[in-house]
């Protein structure tokens, strides 16, 4: 509910004056298509358009404090707030389609649950890289832990879930975050991480090259940053 992401952010701020790190870890995998209460699918509405969108974008105050307070202190810690929304592998299968079928609108749309957590993960790997240039200040970051056996996973796949293996336990997917959290220097704004990487962000060919196939262009992208503006309800 995006309600709900506005008042976390609201106690969040009166508790605190400045964030250092906020990574943007909510999100569902499901398997037939539900609607919060507020009528938005659930799969993008908790992985990107409020947990990841709208609540980095309503602690952009704190987020900022703290650059601007590590900046002028003499410490000599120098690493500035970031961002770090996790993604996953899945967004590799596909670039983000119209706002209609990422958000599971359009007329006569056939739902995919798999498809639909592919298209939230490829927003935030988009987001990442556009939240970068608006605020430069901040370290912009999305995360893939790797193929981590979690409920979600259990749930969604059952027994099929045999083929992503090997997979990770939570502390092994958790490890890569962690590291992004409390390194210092050397980070990549706007990049996506794996095990303490960078690494390409679109896959494509029997050679699995970077194409062309998963890659959007500059004016989808200005409408993607427009539509989730006008989704999350900021002015």
């Amino acid at each position: 509910e995006y309600s709900q992401v506005k008042a976390a952010a609201k106690t969040l701020q009166t508790l605190e004056q400045k964030i250092d790190c906020l990574i943007c870890n909510a999100g569902a995998l499901l398997n037939e298509k539900r609607l919060t209460s507020e009528g938005n699918e659930s799969t993008i509405a908790s992985h990107l358009i409020g947990g990841s969108y709208l609540l980095s974008q309503l602690l952009l105050p704190q987020l900022k404090a703290s650059t601007a307070s590590t900046s002028s202190s003499t410490s000599t810690t120098t690493a500035p707030s970031r961002v770090i929304f996790t993604t996953s592998g899945g967004m590799y299968l596909t670039p983000l389609p119209s706002w209609e079928i990422a958000t599971s609108t359009a007329p006569d749309h056939t739902y995919d649950g798999v498809m639909a957590y592919s298209y939230a993960k490829r927003g935030q790997v988009i987001l990442a890289e556009e939240c970068a240039k608006l605020h430069p200040e901040i370290r912009w970051m999305s995360a893939h832990p790797g193929w981590t056996l979690t409920a979600a996973v259990e749930d969604a796949f059952g027994d099929e879930k045999k083929y992503l293996e090997p997979m990770r336990d939570t502390w092994e997917g958790a490890e890569g975050l962690t590291w992004l959290m409390g390194r210092e220097e050397g980070l990549e704004n706007g990049a996506l991480y794996l095990d303490r990487e960078t690494q390409v962000k679109h896959m494509a060919g029997p050679f699995f090259s970077e194409g062309r196939f998963t890659k959007n262009s500059e004016e989808e992208v200005r409408d993607f940053m427009e539509n989730l503006r006008k989704a999350s309800g900021l002015s």
